[in-house]
């Protein structure tokens, strides 16, 4: 029955293959464990990469039932070392498996996505060893059981621009090594704080402890980069695979407000907390005084203009906060205090908004000080939100 199934499913995509002059850009497979054991699985994986340069490979593994936490043999993975490896082949899935060893992950320098989900690994230098095998990676996520404690799991990557981690078993220590990460989303993960060890400059300035003290969902977004790239791919993955999934837990954003597109790109982020308030928003604030693009001045101009003259909320009426923090906050920019006092009179914040002063110089902390009494004397839209500098 196996067989035949499958053997359909494959003879279908290979007619809707010679059907189109281009090669697919997408598959999925489904399969039990007979197939993955007898070299059908391994079969199907060579027509579908090396045959039909498909580009986005998702391997689906049906026997999979939510074992978490324990190894079961079904759930094996057998391929050859060379399986994920043919240049076609950018971005790779795997739903449902037990991993022992890096095997199949050889020579994958052609991967730049690769999604982990619903994986049981032996021990956390596996996960280390399939990065080590994939230097190209831009995007990691990662929803792994890990079955031994005592271990560290690697990522040395710097193409690395997107990571989110989901684990619920305890990892002993973790180390990210990456100079362009620009999105570090942890779901949840069992990690001490100081083993916990993040060199990644782009975001390495946040507070990068929350997901420890809790410990809840947290996510780093360096807004201000990702504005720069052509096609924003990493804030497409975001608004895109993971929107769906309600969010929840805290945010760390970095951003000129002064830029129409981050400032765009932050409404979409504040957006994906649609159902649960927002534990807490660090905000660090940047001017770069961006160059705006040929052609996109006006536009995009009145655009961002009218963003803080409208009185509707900003991004929307349902968006809460329970606490702000405010880094870089300088009293005399008219977008900082202008989003600041949206936050303030649109019942955004339900609790505290801080603006840290502690590092400024006499002069601007008192500059500062000076727009945070303005600010108290708004309309609040909570009567119990307390507005201060830290």
């Amino acid at each position: 029955m196996y067989t035949q199934l499958f053997q359909f499913l494959i003879i279908s995509c290979s007619a809707n293959f010679k059907k189109s002059p281009w090669p697919p850009t997408g598959c999925i497979i489904h399969h039990y464990y007979p197939q993955c054991k007898d070299g059908t699985l391994e079969s199907w994986i060579h027509t579908v990469t090396r045959v039909k340069d498909t580009k986005d490979l998702t391997l689906v593994n049906d026997d999979y039932h939510g074992s978490v936490g324990r190894y079961e043999a079904k759930n094996l993975l057998h391929l050859h070392p060379d399986a994920f490896s043919h240049h076609s082949l950018t971005s790779l899935s795997l739903c449902g498996y037990s991993l022992v060893s890096p095997r199949g992950f050889r020579n994958c320098s052609n991967l730049k996505t690769l999604k982990l989900l619903n994986i049981v690994i032996t021990q956390a230098s596996v996960l280390t060893n399939v990065f080590a095998a994939c230097p190209s990676l831009e995007v990691i996520v990662l929803r792994v059981d890990c079955l031994t404690r005592c271990d560290v799991l690697k990522i040395e990557n710097n193409n690395l621009k997107f990571l989110q981690v989901t684990s619920a078993y305890k990892i002993e220590k973790i180390k990210v090594y990456a100079a362009g990460l620009d999105v570090l989303d942890i779901k949840f993960i069992k990690c001490e704080k100081e083993n916990f060890i993040l060199a990644a400059p782009n975001i390495g300035q946040f507070n990068r402890d929350y997901w420890v003290r809790c410990p809840h969902a947290h996510l780093s977004y360096n807004v201000s980069y990702l504005a720069q790239e052509k096609k924003n791919i990493w804030h497409e993955l975001m608004v895109s695979d993971f929107r769906h999934m309600t969010r929840h837990g805290s945010l760390s954003v970095s951003l000129d407000l002064t830029n129409p597109k981050e400032v765009e790109i932050l409404k979409e982020v504040f957006l994906m907390w649609n159902t649960y308030e927002m534990i807490e928003l660090e905000i660090l604030f940047k001017n770069t005084n961006a160059a705006i693009e040929e052609g996109e001045c006006l536009t995009n101009g009145r655009a961002h203009e009218k963003l803080w003259e409208d009185a509707k909320p900003f991004p929307n009426a349902d968006f809460r906060i329970y606490l702000v923090r405010m880094y870089n906050f300088d009293g005399s920019n008219e977008e900082e205090f202008a989003l600041a006092s949206h936050f303030v009179m649109q019942k955004t914040v339900t609790n505290k908004m801080m603006m840290h002063t502690s590092s400024y110089s006499p002069p601007k902390k008192l500059k500062v000080e000076a727009a945070v009494a303005k600010l108290m004397q708004l309309p609040k839209g909570n009567k119990d939100l307390s507005i201060e500098c830290f």
